[in-house]
């Protein structure tokens, strides 16, 4: 079995759902893959998962939804991955490239780092503390993250044996 990671800042939003979803989309094709995610600044003040991937996951018809709180990126599983695919480029490889420099060489020398550019949920700038970083709304982000998951699905579908 090949291991993919999402990686997003905070393992809330949007690579929780990118696992559900690429877990989900890839069981019935018996795809010899299975996604995790991380995220690259977990904090410990969010719990659980962003109400906007619970909401759009279960729309979709996923009957379980798994509660855990988001998981920080771990050095060994960055190493070990067969994929990473870090949701937005501007946003995640600075901190993959600041955090983890010689694996995030390894994985971008060896073909196994994509980027992707979903931006996550409008924050306030309460929140940030200053202009709050690029977004989009959730049911566009939503949307964007389950149409690039199946879109890697079918890629790994046509390519594994």
């Amino acid at each position: 079995m090949k291991h993919l990671i999402f990686v997003c800042t905070g393992n809330y939003y949007r690579s929780r759902l990118a696992e559900l979803l690429f877990n989900h989309y890839a069981a019935p094709l018996e795809l010899p893959w299975h996604a995790e995610s991380r995220g690259l600044m977990v904090s410990g003040r969010m719990h659980g998962i962003a109400s906007e991937a619970r909401s759009f996951a279960e729309a979709l018809g996923l009957a379980a939804v798994p509660v855990r709180n988001p998981l920080p990126m771990l050095v060994d599983e960055l190493a070990e991955a067969d994929l990473v695919v870090v949701m937005n480029r501007a946003e995640h490889e600075p901190l993959m490239e600041r955090d983890f420099r010689p694996i995030f060489r390894r994985l971008v020398s060896q073909g196994r780092l994509r980027s992707w550019n979903v931006y996550d949920l409008p924050a306030s700038r309460a929140a940030w503390g200053a202009e709050p970083p690029p977004s989009q709304p959730g049911c566009s982000s939503s949307e964007h993250i389950d149409f690039a998951v199946r879109a890697l699905v079918s890629e790994l579908a046509q390519t594994s044996p």
